[in-house]
């Protein structure tokens, strides 16, 4: 009969420490199993494999061997079963310890690790929440969308001056092949390129990250400036408007549709802390430790990489910061990371909110349709790319904030 325990021996929010008995017959089995694995398995002249006597195992190997051997299959094998049996997760490698291990008796050991804190949501229906009015359109927003569109209708006109300027458009020539290329100053290619004059052969010297330099002679066959055009009716039937006033009409409504929607993202966001605001969520040090170090970690190989603008020693110096003052930034994101998704699995689960495959397939379908993509090769894309839950994720996440916005008590402050 199999009277092996499981039992929980201290227990904080954040921490657990569980026994496990294992009781005398299951150990001796658990050890008579080891000696028939190594029978079976060792070479032994003299010996066909699995005939091997058990007394000649023990002087060959030594008794302990093979206790501590069962020991380890008898701990695999409970481990599990009692994080299963108490219902428990753990958020860190369990650390375990013997407290008995006699051969001819119960095995007992104990495994410590960390666990996420229980929550108790408070009500988050009906939340009230004091938020800022929508923002006007200002007329900088304005007059930066014009000059977007101004960019897109842009002209090329020859330039009369000879010389090659920042922002100019040059045809070019190596051997037999042409091409347009613009100037740019913080470009290390074509910011060589300035000073030089039209139907002149520059010699260039591309220096490469992980190879000798290349060298080119490109011969420039014309210069040109970007013309805009002006800001009239003419360029608003350009862009498929009957008038200037009628494409302002639309730019303004345009902007602000933009600026109403990020408003709400933000008051959902807001909503959301809210909650986290109210609880006390204890996190496992460790486990908050672990990530923010790997978050680190990626942070600085991101800076690593040639296109980075900076290396980390430069951004560490453009901060102020040191390496310990910057890990202890990423530690409070993760915490407020943490918490956060905390309390949106538990509002999940509240509310009993799942999407299934079938379902999720119809809102890809229609986000791929309202983006005039292929939803065949969108939903493909996803599962391709290992993103599927995590879209799954994101759609969940969007009923919780909506349910949280739809209900909530917003109070616009004074200005």
């Amino acid at each position: 009969m199999n009277n092996t325990q499981y039992e929980i021996k201290e227990r904080s929010a954040t921490d657990v420490t569980v026994q496990v008995t294992v009781d005398a017959e299951t150990v001796k089995n658990a050890i008579d199993t080891v000696y028939r694995r190594y029978s079976k398995e060792v070479e032994i002249p003299g010996f066909r494999k699995g005939r091997v006597p058990r007394a000649y195992l023990d002087s060959r190997f030594g008794v302990e061997l093979f206790t501590e051997e069962a020991q380890k299959d008898l701990t695999e094998e409970h481990l599990s079963k009692a994080l299963a049996d108490l219902d428990l997760r753990p958020v860190t490698t369990p650390e375990v310890e013997n407290v008995s291990s006699d051969a001819d008796g119960p095995f007992v050991f104990t495994a410590s690790f960390s666990v996420l804190p229980e929550i108790e949501l408070p009500e988050y229906r009906g939340i009230e929440l004091k938020v800022k009015p929508l923002e006007d359109v200002t007329e900088e927003e304005m007059n930066g969308t014009l000059e977007e569109i101004r960019r897109r209708f842009a002209t090329l006109a020859p330039k009369e001056s000879d010389t090659i300027e920042d922002g100019d458009i040059l045809h070019v020539k190596e051997g037999e092949k042409e091409w347009d290329m613009r100037v740019d100053s913080e470009n290390k290619v074509t910011g060589k390129m300035i000073g030089h004059k039209k139907g002149e052969a520059v010699d260039l010297e591309i220096e490469r990250d992980d190879a000798d330099p290349l060298h080119a002679t490109l011969e420039v066959m014309e210069i040109s400036n970007v013309v805009l055009p002006e800001i009239d009716d003419d360029l608003a039937k350009d862009a498929g408007f009957d008038s200037l006033e009628e494409m302002k009409a639309d730019i303004r409504e345009k902007i602000a549709l933009a600026k109403s929607e990020r408003r709400i993202e933000r008051i959902k966001g807001d909503l959301l802390d809210h909650i986290v605001s109210q609880l006390d969520l204890p996190l496992p040090e460790k486990m908050v430790e672990e990530m923010a170090a790997e978050d680190l970690e990626r942070f600085k190989e991101n800076l690593e990489h040639p296109e980075a603008p900076m290396t980390f020693d430069e951004y560490l110096k453009e901060r102020e910061k040191s390496e310990d003052e910057l890990l202890s930034e990423f530690r409070e994101d993760v915490t407020q990371r943490l918490r956060r998704e905390l309390v949106m699995a538990k509002l999940i689960e509240a509310e009993g909110i799942s999407i299934s495959d079938e379902e999720l397939e119809k809102i890809a379908t229609e986000e791929a349709k309202e983006n005039n993509e292929d939803p065949i090769r969108f939903i493909a894309r996803l599962k391709a790319n290992d993103q599927w839950d995590a879209y799954r994720t994101e759609k969940t996440n969007a009923r919780i904030f909506d349910l949280l916005y739809e209900n909530a008590k917003l109070v616009e402050e004074s200005e």
